[in-house]
């Protein structure tokens, strides 16, 4: 079992130190896990921060570096026991962020790096104090195609590994448009598919959705639609942001790969991914 989307207490909403959660990864028979706090830089919002020792400091590469440090350590320490551990982050996705994202990035040894969209015009979508002033703006049509323009662009940026929680927006979407935010265009998914094999990047399975609406990321019909298209690389991740959720319905997340004929899932080691069949 693997888990590649966790969170410490780096993360600015999230709690939990690198040892706690190796601890909780041995506790639960985990053999590998990738650490990926947030890195958030949209210079319009105010939450590109990173933690250490409940102070806040404007995410940089030196920051970067120090959160280097400490999961390296750990990857030393762990190692003798039988757990592998890996150093990434999640970015949040905006047009323009690809030579800040690099500038930070450069020299610091990343394993893996996710691209994610939480925001559209800079607001959090993905948060439930914002959503709603950008779900009031436009209907479930039209939230939809804007999501998927910005992540067509996030692939195309040749900047990430793996995209996470394909279909994130149907988290508090659902509550304020209802059922029609499944609905999404087959020609939109048909597209993001074709470029998300065609640039090579990872599908990330999200156990997240899980918790909120007992529906992983992504739901059912999306997964069925990415097999059809032949994507071939997977991720997965339980999202975690809190020791007590490492982990959290992975078992039935390789079932959920399964029942919809994939057979591999992607560990990553300084950017290059290695398919592990299961």
């Amino acid at each position: 079992m693997i888990d590649y989307h966790i969170h410490t207490h780096h993360s600015i909403d999230a709690a939990g130190t690198v040892t706690e959660y190796c601890d909780r990864a041995l506790e639960i028979g985990l053999r590998e896990i990738c650490f990926t706090n947030h890195c958030e830089l949209d210079p319009k919002r105010d939450d590109s921060f990173i933690s250490f020792d409940g102070e806040r400091e404007p995410f940089s590469r030196e920051g970067l570096k120090r959160l280097r440090k400490e999961i390296f350590e750990a990857r030393d320490k762990y190692k003798k026991q039988g757990l592998t551990v890996k150093f990434g982050i999640e970015v949040g996705y905006y047009e323009g962020i690809e030579l800040r994202l690099q500038d930070i990035i450069e020299g610091t040894e990343l394993d893996f790096v996710i691209g994610a969209v939480h925001c559209l015009e800079h607001i959090c979508i993905d948060s439930s104090k914002e959503c709603k002033k950008y779900f009031d703006q436009y209907d479930a049509q039209q939230l939809m195609q804007n999501y998927f323009m910005t992540v067509e662009h996030l692939i195309g940026s040749n900047t990430f590994d793996s995209l996470a929680h394909i279909d994130v927006y149907k988290k508090y979407g659902k509550d304020h448009y209802g059922n029609v935010i499944n609905n999404v265009p087959r020609d939109i998914m048909n597209h993001i598919f074709r470029l998300i094999k065609e640039n090579h990047i990872a599908l990330e399975i999200n156990t997240a959705g899980m918790r909120f609406m007992n529906e992983f990321y992504p739901a059912p019909r999306l997964m069925k639609m990415a097999h059809e298209k032949g994507i071939e690389l997977i991720t997965i991740g339980s999202d975690s942001h809190r020791p007590e959720d490492l982990g959290k319905d992975l078992t039935l997340a390789f079932e959920y790969l399964r029942t919809n004929g994939f057979n591999t899932v992607c560990t990553f080691d300084k950017r290059k991914p290695s398919r592990q069949k299961f």
